[in-house]
């Protein structure tokens, strides 16, 4: 009966939204767990300087996710960690509070509300759970940029050219999102091993040559 009772409450609304993109999620973390999919990524395309990838430009959402201290961490563990939230508070509302309102009229008025208040709720939380790790992704950039240079990079964008590109520098314990740029043209792609050769500090991007070409050069 309790079994019926928790799923009745999980699949019906408010809590069913979070629910289902909590399996999206769990989804999404399993085939990362396999090494299908890259933990950096997520379902658009920006070429930010955070953990998205992409050819989109939203210098307002950045801004927001600036403002609340989501930059600098994989935006799929700052969604997994603010869904969660948001669907445990949901949850707690629905269970106890929601069956004991009268009418389904005001019933769904609170599921709305709570579906929203529960997100905000969760904002601000998230972002003091994932600060830790906001913190240790600056102490590891904390080097010289051009202490990367030469480096191995892997090429997380679908592709790389003179405005555009990001890519992923593996370093102690963690690796650096880069936003990285390549003469064109170029056969580089997604999955690809380039290598740095200058930074722009202006820019903030590192210009990179495919492996191929650093390696020729280094010989020659």
């Amino acid at each position: 009966m309790e079994a019926n009772l928790l799923w009745e409450t999980l699949s019906s609304y408010p809590t069913s939204i979070y629910t289902v993109l909590i399996g999206v999620l769990v989804i999404f973390w399993l085939f990362a767990i396999i090494g299908a999919l890259d933990i950096d990524i997520i379902s658009f395309d920006a070429d930010l300087d955070m953990d998205i990838d992409g050819d989109i430009e939203m210098p307002g959402f950045v801004g927001l996710l600036h403002t609340l201290g989501y930059t600098g961490v994989p935006f799929t563990i700052v969604l997994t960690v603010l869904i969660f939230l948001a669907w445990i508070f949901t949850y707690l509302v629905s269970a106890y509070l929601i069956p004991v309102i009268p009418t389904a009229l005001f019933k769904f008025l609170v599921g709305t509300a709570t579906l929203i208040g529960s997100f905000l709720v969760a904002v601000p939380l998230t972002s003091k759970i994932v600060s830790p790790l906001r913190k240790l992704a600056l102490e590891n950039s904390a080097k010289s940029n051009k202490d990367y240079l030469g480096g191995m990079c892997k090429v997380t964008s679908l592709s790389v050219d003179e405005t555009f590109g990001q890519g992923k520098i593996k370093t102690t314990g963690t690796s650096l999102v880069v936003r990285i740029r390549a003469a064109i043209p170029n056969d580089i792609k997604k999955g690809d091993i380039v290598r740095p050769i200058s930074y722009d500090e202006t820019e903030n991007v590192y210009h990179v040559v495919t492996n191929e070409e650093f390696e020729s050069n280094l010989e020659s």
